[in-house]
């Protein structure tokens, strides 16, 4: 909901003509406002003495612009429309148009007096604080309806019945944008995996293609050794690629469920990192992990998933490790924070030894927000395990960040909600 305004979920002509047609049913102005109290609309009935004396008074203007903001905030708390006097004596009303619990904006109606007596000195005070000629505001003034405090109410309450049908509209329209959004990620997403995809077969098929070449002009008991070498080594990969090719259409159609089972965090970590430990060593990465005592022993939830994406997310580290005579490290730290019911897992992968770029930090991050991924700097990231990993996260309801620094390298957090088996 963040960032959305009320202009992005209704159409602001709509909003003029339900705001025009209630201004027309009640015979008291009317106007529509963002949740700042800056108007969205232009004003319906507006009288001469609010439209060509008060707002046109910047001071004027300012203080219809707070009052207004106010009202709508009070309203919120209340639950229901608030009925108030404006700062330059007018009687007003005004409902909230809420998002869920946010104010989006609000519906304002009045500009009338409930008592047919003006307060001279209230309004000759506010008439030179604003600037304006006295006598020709209070001429103003004058021709305000007044209106008896039962008719205000009945229609304050009608304003409240039409802002609710304003915040059921916002809802519903938050609703599709919500969706087209995640559709468009998921779209983008596909996109980026496929095409990562066709690169890395292509990449392969091309190393296998030469390497055969080769043989045949010099066949060497030598080069059919390197061949053999380099073939296993790029059917490794090409066998990791089908691998995650499998697992991302299966979260792509929907046809993978979380098994959740009872599970030790210590026991998956510790696997994954003996799994992980002999090619990070080859490439000079020591990998190392600790499990806090804030981690219950047992927890509900899927034990291989977390699992697979930490081991990506290390393999994805070992990998861009260029230089393997510098020596880095990799650590692994797992906590866990209450959270009502649940027990927050979170799970730190370090990686000491690399420092991203800005571009590189930004074009991650965005991934993990919007889903479009661009990293050409570095040729060794796997951006289509950073995918994988994205859709085990989501498919979790948890939430992944990064950080690089000089200092303590890149780290990537996840942070998963589970829950935690008590023994008996």
């Amino acid at each position: 909901m963040a960032g959305l305004l009320l202009t992005d979920l209704i159409d602001v002509e709509l909003l003029q003509k339900i705001q025009d047609e209630f201004s027309k049913y009640t015979g008291m102005a009317a106007l529509t406002t963002d949740a700042d109290g800056k108007p969205l609309t232009e004003g319906s009935a507006f009288t001469d003495f609010c439209m060509n004396y008060t707002r046109r008074s910047e001071l004027g203007y300012k203080r219809c612009v707070a009052s207004d903001k106010n009202a709508a905030l009070k309203a919120m708390e209340s639950g229901e429309p608030v009925v108030y006097v404006c700062h330059a004596g007018l009687a007003d009303f005004a409902s909230p148009i809420m998002l869920g619990d946010k104010l989006v904006g609000c519906f304002l109606g009045g500009q009338v007096r409930i008592s047919s007596k003006i307060d001279e000195e209230a309004l000759q005070e506010t008439a030179e604080e604003l600037g304006i000629q006295y006598e020709s505001y209070y001429k103003a003034m004058e021709n305000t309806n007044v209106i008896d405090k039962k008719e205000l109410k009945k229609s304050a309450k009608f304003l409240g019945i039409v802002a609710n049908v304003l915040s059921e509209m916002a809802y519903q329209n938050y609703m599709a944008i919500d969706k087209y959004r995640n559709l468009e990620r998921a779209a983008r997403s596909q996109s980026h995996f496929l095409m990562d995809l066709s690169s890395d077969l292509h990449k392969n098929m091309s190393e296998w293609i030469s390497a055969l070449q080769d043989v045949v002009k010099n066949g060497s008991v030598d080069s059919v050794m390197d061949v053999i070498d380099t073939m296993l080594t790029n059917g490794t990969n090409t066998y990791s690629i089908i691998g995650d090719i499998v697992e991302y259409m299966k979260f792509s159609d929907g046809n993978v469920a979380l098994y959740e089972t009872a599970y030790s965090i210590y026991d998956v970590v510790q696997a994954v990192v003996e799994l992980e430990e002999e090619e990070a060593l080859q490439k000079g990465i020591r990998l190392s992990y600790e499990v806090s005592d804030s981690v219950p022993k047992l927890l509900l939830g899927d034990g291989g998933r977390i699992g697979q994406l930490l081991a990506k997310l290390i393999t994805n580290a070992i990998a861009v490790k260029e230089n393997a005579d510098t020596p880095s490290g990799l650590r692994i730290s797992v906590s866990a924070e209450k959270d009502s019911y649940a027990s927050v897992l979170k799970i730190s992968v370090q990686n000491m030894g690399e420092v991203l770029k800005t571009e590189e930090l930004n074009s991650i991050r965005d991934y993990f927000s919007r889903g479009i991924l661009r990293l050409q700097a570095r040729e060794n990231v796997n951006e289509m395990a950073l995918s994988i990993v994205d859709l085990f996260i989501r498919q979790m309801q948890g939430k992944i960040s990064v950080n690089s620094n000089e200092t303590e390298g890149t780290t990537f957090v996840i942070e998963l909600p589970q829950l935690e088996i008590t023994e008996s």
